[in-house]
C-alpha cells in the first residue's frame, strides 16, 4: 500500500509541473493504476475488494482519461499547454510538504494515522492538487486536480480509517465521474464559444 501511495504522491508532482495536457493525462492513468492495485493489495482479496480495485481502475484509469484525451484531441496544438507555472508555486509546494509534516508531528500522539506514510502521502497529493487549482490555468488541468485530489482524499483516508465501506467507496467513485465528465464538457463549451482553453477568459462571461 506505502508502494502505491509514493507512486500516487509522485504523479501528483508530475501533474503539478507537467506543463503538456497530454502528460498529464498519462499522470492521471498512472494514478488510476496505483490506486487500484493499491485496494487490491490493502487486504484479502475478497469479492467486493475485487469489484471496487476493477471499478477504480476502469473510472480513474479509463474512463475519464479516456473521455480527457478525446476532447482533447479535437483541439489545435497551441491548447494542449498549459501556461508556465508561476514562481511562487515552486516554493509553496516545498512549503506545503514542510507543513504536512509538521501536521503528522501534531497528530502523532493522538494515534489517528494508522499508517503515516500512507497519511503524508495522501495529504501532500491533496495540497498539490489543491495548488494546481490556483496555479495552473487549463481548463482540463483544472479537471486533472480534481481527480488528483480525490485520489488524495483516498489514500488519506485509507492512512486514517484502514477502509472505507464499500458503498461509500462506490458512491465516491460516481460523484468523480459525474464531475469529471461535467467539467470536461465544460472546457469543450468553452473553447468552442471562447476560441480558449484558458479559465481566466470566464472573466468575459460578465455581465
Amino acid at each position: 500500500m506505502a508502494t502505491a501511495g509514493l507512486l500516487v504522491f509522485l504523479a501528483a508532482g508530475g501533474l503539478l509541473w507537467s506543463r503538456n495536457i497530454a502528460r498529464g493525462i498519462w499522470f492521471l492513468v498512472f494514478e488510476g493504476g496505483a490506486l487500484g492495485v493499491m485496494v487490491w493489495t490493502s487486504g484479502p482479496l475478497t469479492l467486493a475488494v475485487a469489484v471496487i480495485g476493477a471499478v477504480t481502475m476502469i473510472v480513474k484509469a479509463g474512463l475519464i482519461p479516456y473521455v480527457m484525451h478525446r476532447v482533447m484531441h479535437r483541439w489545435p496544438q497551441e491548447f494542449r499547454q498549459d501556461s508556465s507555472l508561476p514562481l511562487w508555486a515552486y516554493g509553496m509546494a516545498a512549503l506545503l510538504v514542510l507543513a504536512v509534516t509538521h501536521a503528522m508531528h501534531l497528530l502523532a500522539s493522538t494515534g489517528i494515522m494508522l499508517h503515516q506514510a500512507l497519511f503524508f502521502y495522501g495529504l501532500a497529493t491533496i495540497h498539490w492538487g489543491l495548488l494546481m487549482v490556483v496555479s495552473r490555468r487549463h481548463v482540463l488541468s483544472q479537471v486533472a486536480a480534481l481527480v488528483s485530489v480525490e485520489n488524495g482524499l483516498v489514500i488519506l483516508a485509507a492512512s486514517v480509517a484502514g477502509a472505507l465501506p464499500t458503498f461509500m467507496e462506490l458512491g465516491m467513485l460516481g460523484d468523480l465521474l459525474v464531475a469529471a465528465g461535467l467539467l470536461v464538457w465544460m472546457s469543450w463549451r468553452i473553447h468552442h464559444h471562447l476560441q480558449s482553453t484558458d479559465v481566466a477568459t470566464l472573466k468575459q462571461l460578465r455581465g
